[in-house]
């Protein structure tokens, strides 16, 4: 019997849009006085961007589990290649 919510398609759109709600849940909550156009230039400029997606990718994390532990296997497969995915964009950015 197919479950529902059990796609690849889901878990990839929640394994990136989990790390974007962090992202700005972070942004906004540690550093809530800078929180403008001008504190990401400062961010990006600080190279302390890559540090904060990789925390962002943390909730990857519960979302992975939540879809092993209920048998959504499709979906938690999304989610690793989204949180793959993010990896690698964290890395390349590190790199240049």
């Amino acid at each position: 019997m197919k479950k529902k919510f059990d796609s690849t398609v889901i878990g990839a759109i929640l394994g990136i849009i989990v790390p974007l709600i962090s992202f700005l849940l972070v942004l906004k909550f540690i550093y809530p006085f800078e929180y403008s156009d001008k504190s990401l230039h400062t961010i990006w400029m600080h190279m302390m961007a890559p540090k904060i997606m990789s925390l962002g990718a943390l909730p990857n994390l519960g979302v992975f589990m939540f879809f092993i532990y209920t048998s959504r296997l499709k979906s938690a497969r999304g989610v690793l290649g989204a949180t793959i995915f993010l990896a690698i964009i964290v890395f390349a950015i590190k790199l240049f």
